[in-house]
């Protein structure tokens, strides 16, 4: 550092030759009265001085405020009435090629901003989805490295923005849409002490939405009262689109308005849509290249916000992530979302819906995660595929990369997880969590990872090898949950499940194995997270081939000695056949109690060494299930049936 730019330390040694000099008199003392005279003479000289100069200083004083009032007056500006037309939408299928002509309205544009016509545009042609499967040899990547749990300052409403930041908070837990939508007014405001900024709300528009838009209707008045108190907000500081996503995309405003009826209506305005998809980066892509013109034109900042309890379509996020985060950059647009909570190491999470007359439980299947860029967690639950849900902590990847890429924010809100199939909701201190950050690069950058890491590459392996989900092993991997009441049926059935657990076992015997000989890649890793990874994996791997084994013990015993429906059930109790379980005990206790017992020193270590935790959560849980199997009667509550139409439609969410 150069001797210019070093800092100066208030404690730094002063060399005695670079002191300042004392000057001394050489002036003979004169007496008291001379002292005194020449004293009045100064101070006569100064009085006389001061006078002067501030009369002058006044005089100049008065003509500068009269210039200022005179200057003020020309500023003055009157805004034209503009006329209003009604909301329109028009709606764009994101997943054809459909070329739209539609131009924006300018009627509810601000005056600086007439004859910006045609500055928010239809796209040309819509987001093109590329659905092709991923090979996990070569796409497969799962890691840590910074997702910040950031417990935000909201004592004061404006404070800095970095100048020049792209990377923003990973994500905030709010207890509700108010702490929310408090969060996005001082976000807003930060930006409006800047710049004109565009405001674009883009709402999901899953029928699980629909009370959400509510809310967000009811608080959107206050958000903009308070930032209409603010000199930032005042006028057409602040202008407002609406849109919607589901399968496709609709703009709901014709063009950016600061009329807040309009923005309103325009929420009002948002239909159900019913397909079960959310394409939520193409409805994101949609949205910002619609309204690039006329940010660029109109010089404004622009924040995207987002308000969805659902992860988006996976096939969506993975094909057009990236792209949407370099759009979102070049445009200088930051993302911030509203969001729910991903699932621990799971795509998916399950809504119990039951039929308001034949009174069927139906679980529709939702995207909620993972949290991370690729799953990390064995997505089997010992006999197929995963039903149960538990919270992780953290937000979907996506999501989450995205608000931090672009200078936004994730807003984590609380889901209704009561309606949620089999879920364990726990909520995380973020302190803790904070040591088990996922890692939020590209996916493509943390390919090269899994592949050098030996611990990641074998614990990444066997969650894609033990992966139900895939056609080509779902067969072996998947253990019949539900049988036939017919017995002659319920004999075939088994007879299947029972040549088929063979294969199964012997790649659970494998992966044990492996798992043991590799500790010491376990030892050696300095991330917390995979430690909890390989520590939870090999505690389920024995809990899961003890219950495959007790699950071919019992049925055998089921089919040579068949337990009868319990004949003094209650009434309204309709025997409809027999349901796989786990269970406690075990009824091959020569053979599985070792297993059992590993098992249960492994998960138990991981219940207490991971604490506040959601692999201490998953551990306990399969300690709570039981490393038996037992084949069970199911019945089903007549009561839950009512009269009326059977014909209504299974709701796609």
């Amino acid at each position: 550092m150069s001797d210019a730019s070093a800092p100066i330390s208030p404690h730094a040694t002063v060399a005695a030759n670079t002191l300042p000099k004392i000057e001394t008199s050489a002036e003979p003392r004169r007496g008291l009265l001379h002292t005194a005279a020449r004293a009045a003479y100064r101070s006569t000289a100064f009085l006389t001085s001061f006078l002067f100069h501030f009369v002058l200083l006044f005089a100049l004083g008065m003509f500068a405020l009269t210039g200022m009032d005179k200057e003020r007056q020309l500023l003055t500006v009157i805004e034209p009435d503009m006329a209003k037309e009604e909301l329109e939408t028009f709606e764009i299928d994101l997943d054809e090629m459909e070329i739209v002509s539609t131009e924006m309205a300018t009627a509810s544009l601000p005056a600086s901003e007439l004859g910006m016509g045609g500055a928010v545009e239809a796209s040309m042609s819509a987001p093109v989805l590329e659905q092709e499967a991923i090979d996990p040899t070569e796409h497969i990547k799962v890691e840590y490295d910074a997702v910040a749990m950031i417990s935000k300052d909201t004592d004061s409403l404006i404070r800095e923005i970095p100048s020049g930041t792209t990377i923003g908070s990973a994500q905030e837990v709010v207890s509700d849409y108010q702490e929310a939508m408090d969060q996005i007014t001082q976000e807003l405001v930060w930006m409006l002490s800047k710049n004109k900024v565009l405001a674009i709300w883009l709402f999901d528009q899953s029928e699980s939405m629909v009370d959400d838009q509510k809310r967000i209707r009811e608080r959107i008045g206050r958000v903009y009262a308070e930032l209409g108190l603010t000199t930032e907000g005042q006028g057409d500081m602040l202008t407002t689109s609406v849109a919607s996503y589901g399968q496709g995309f609709q703009l709901l405003t014709k063009a950016p308005t600061s009329n807040l009826k309009e923005i309103q209506a325009a929420i009002d305005a948002i239909q159900v849509d019913r397909s079960g998809e959310e394409m939520s980066c193409a409805a994101m892509l949609e949205a910002m290249t619609l309204h690039k013109k006329y940010a660029q034109t109109a010089e404004r900042k622009v924040a995207l916000i987002v308000v969805t309890d659902e992860s988006g379509n996976t096939a969506n996020n993975q094909a057009q992530l990236e792209a949407t985060i370099a759009f979102a950059k070049k445009m200088d647009c930051r993302l911030f979302i509203m969001g729910r909570e991903a699932m621990f190491g799971y795509p998916y999470a399950h809504y119990e819906w039951r039929h308001p007359y034949d009174g069927e439980l139906h679980l529709l299947k939702i995207d909620r995660g993972p949290e991370t860029a690729f799953v990390e967690q064995l997505q089997t639950d010992g006999y197929g595929q995963r039903w149960d849900a538990m919270t992780s902590g953290f937000g979907p990847y996506e999501q989450v990369r995205m608000a931090k890429e672009t200078g936004g924010r994730f807003f984590m809100l609380p889901g209704q997880e009561d309606k949620i199939h089999y879920v364990t909701d726990r909520k995380y201190e973020p302190a803790t969590m904070n040591l088990y950050r996922p890692d939020m690069r590209p996916r493509e950058d943390q390919v090269a990872d899994i592949k050098r890491d030996p611990l990641k590459a074998l614990v990444t392996k066997v969650v894609y090898d033990l992966n139900p989900f895939q056609e080509d092993r779902k067969d072996v991997l998947t253990i019949r949950r539900w049988y036939s009441k017919e017995p002659t049926e319920i004999a075939k059935q088994i007879r299947i499940e029972q040549t088929q657990i063979m294969p199964y076992g012997q790649y659970l015997d494998a992966a044990i194995a492996t798992l043991e000989k590799s500790m010491k890649l376990r030892n050696d890793s300095t991330s917390l997270r995979w430690q909890a990874n390989f520590d939870l994996m090999l505690g389920q791997l024995y809990a899961y081939r003890c219950r495959a084994y007790e699950y071919g013990v019992s049925s055998e015993m089921f089919l040579q000695n068949p337990i009868p429906p319990d004949p003094k059930r209650a009434e309204y109790l309709e025997f409809r056949g027999w349901e796989l379980r786990t269970r406690k005990e075990l009824v091959a206790g020569d053979k599985t109690s070792s297993d059992a017992e590993r098992a249960k020193e492994l998960l138990t270590k991981v219940a207490e060494e991971y604490k506040g935790t959601p692999w201490a959560t998953r551990a306990s849980w399969e300690i709570k299930r039981g490393f038996g199997s037992a084949i069970v009667p199911y019945y089903f509550d007549v009561r839950n049936r009512k009269p009326g139409n059977m014909e209504v439609p299974i709701p796609k969410l």
